[in-house]
């Protein structure tokens, strides 16, 4: 049986034997043949291991190799038993055999080295991509403002001493009343009130809440009609709260994630339950994917963003992650390109926005977006092609934003960047990690102003702020807009509300 060891200790022996035959020639055969054999013979008897018989190879606990009749001389020989070559104390029971025909041991050490090296530089450029990205953020939040400021002041200097001139006709603003609300959670202070949905094709609102009977104590969804505003019923889901949801656009099903780091797909009009899935980590996100309408995209607390199709949820299809960022995915939204026949998941996680464009070989490509947070949520419409992304005040921008943008290939035809339209300032506190902003019809942007207590609308053709409606104990979980045969309407969720409010141009 040969045995070859590559440990310091016989590269130290074969050093110093090599020195020894550099000094004295004469010796030389006799001592490289040593060097070489030092490894597969007994350190104690310099005779060779078999693998079997009285001389066969053991090991004690510090790892060292003797022939099990030399080591055990050696062992009866001492008062005080202890490893002939490192002295660790040992007991005739810490003896093993080593059931091996040939016993090697492979110098990775510079592996290992090149692999932490390659990690280290990936995370170098994780961190220097986010940096970058920060400061053009930063340029083009400052680019914005100064147009703004040359148009106030072309319009102030283009302003005649005539007084007749300041009546002129004033920008048309956008009125809201409330319409209605309606109680999700009757205790003070709840926050186990999180999300809410709306499908207007099947007239339903879904909001997630607290059971409202002992008879089932965890969390699901409770289902109110959007025309007259009426519960309708309580689909109990998961034991723990829910951070997120989505109805199908197409398809009677609502998707759930909560933090008992399960998903859950449910038919809303039957209540059953068509999947359930257990995960390793909690889900904070969820989506269904534009492209594939039977696909569901989980975003996960340690960055992971899983894929799965609904029909065989025993695996995910894909999982995609970011090397060396492990922050929770807060937000999801799907891109698909007609014309392309691609997919483009827009995934912001608390510190970083990314685009993972998926190929039609099913390979994907990431690309990090020159946007600064940290994030509160995502959003994308995919009438208008633009994205809203709602952050948080940070030390160089001391105020929330809502950041519209476009996505766009860069002069490398394979890379994708966004493009900012405009930025609006928000407060300068965001104290709750929730949906702040949203879509709304009409080309309308509505963002949370936590200072000002209210839900500020603006345009996305001129930027300017064009309405707002108050905000009644100035927390927002959660904002949608949408439109009916009645009109176009506004929805926030509180802690303990539905809020609706209606447009009224004026």
């Amino acid at each position: 049986m040969e045995i070859e060891t590559d440990g310091e200790d016989s590269q130290e022996t074969a050093e110093q034997k090599d020195t020894e035959t550099e000094e004295n020639p004469s010796q030389g055969p006799s001592q490289s043949y040593l060097a070489e054999e030092d490894g597969a013979t007994c350190s104690v008897c310099l005779e060779s291991w078999t693998n079997c018989g009285a001389h066969r190879i053991c090991s004690l606990k510090c790892g060292h190799l003797f022939g099990h009749k030399c080591i055990l001389r050696w062992l009866d020989s001492q008062p005080k038993k202890s490893c002939p070559t490192c002295k660790q104390s040992v007991k005739r029971s810490d003896l093993r055999f080593i059931y091996a025909k040939k016993l090697v041991a492979v110098d990775n050490l510079e592996l290992e080295s090149l692999k932490q090296q390659l990690e280290n530089t990936l995370a170098q450029k994780n961190a220097a991509l986010q940096t970058i990205s920060k400061y053009i953020s930063r340029e083009q939040v400052l680019t914005a403002e100064i147009q703004q400021l040359k148009k106030k002041l072309n319009a102030l200097s283009g302003k005649k001493a005539d007084l007749r001139l300041t009546s002129q006709t004033p920008v048309s603003r956008i009125r809201l009343y409330m319409e209605k609300n309606v109680e999700i959670c009757q205790k003070s202070g709840c926050r186990e009130c999180r999300v809410f949905d709306i499908s207007v094709p099947q007239d339903l609102i879904l909001v997630s809440s607290r059971s409202p009977t002992d008879l089932f104590g965890g969390f699901g969804v409770k289902i109110i009609g959007l025309s007259n505003y009426r519960p309708i019923k309580f689909i109990p889901l998961h034991r723990d709260i829910i951070r997120d949801m989505c109805i199908h656009p197409s398809e009677n099903k609502v998707l759930t994630v909560a933090t008992d780091k399960k998903l859950r797909i449910t038919d809303v009009q039957s209540t059953n339950a068509v999947a359930t899935v257990s995960l390793e980590s909690a889900p904070w996100a969820c989506s269904w994917s534009p492209k594939s309408p039977q696909d569901v995209v989980i975003g996960t607390q340690n960055g992971t963003v899983l894929v799965f199709d609904s029909r065989n949820t025993a695996e995910p299809k894909t999982s995609v992650s970011i090397p060396g960022d492990f922050s929770p995915v807060v937000s999801l939204a799907g891109v698909k390109d007609d014309d392309s026949g691609t997919e483009t998941l827009l995934v912001s996680k608390l510190s970083s926005v990314w685009a993972f464009e998926f190929h039609p070989d099913g390979s994907y490509s990431r690309h990090l977006l020159p946007l600064e947070g940290p994030f509160l949520s995502l959003k994308y419409d995919q009438g208008t092609k633009h994205l809203l992304v709602s952050s948080r005040p940070n030390s160089q921008l001391p105020f929330a934003r809502h950041t519209i943008c476009y996505l766009e290939r860069t002069n490398d035809p394979y890379a994708i960047s966004c493009n900012t339209v405009h930025t609006f300032k928000g407060g300068s506190t965001a104290k709750w990690l929730a949906n702040t902003s949203c879509f709304v019809p009409g080309n309308i942007v509505a963002g949370h102003h936590e200072n000002r207590k209210s839900i500020l609308l603006y345009s996305v053709n001129t930027g300017e702020e064009v309405g707002s409606c108050p905000t009644h104990d100035n927390i927002v979980l959660d904002i949608k807009g949408f439109e009916t045969n009645n009109g176009k309407f506004l929805t926030y969720l509180n802690q303990k509300k539905l809020e609706f409010f209606k447009f009224n141009h004026t």
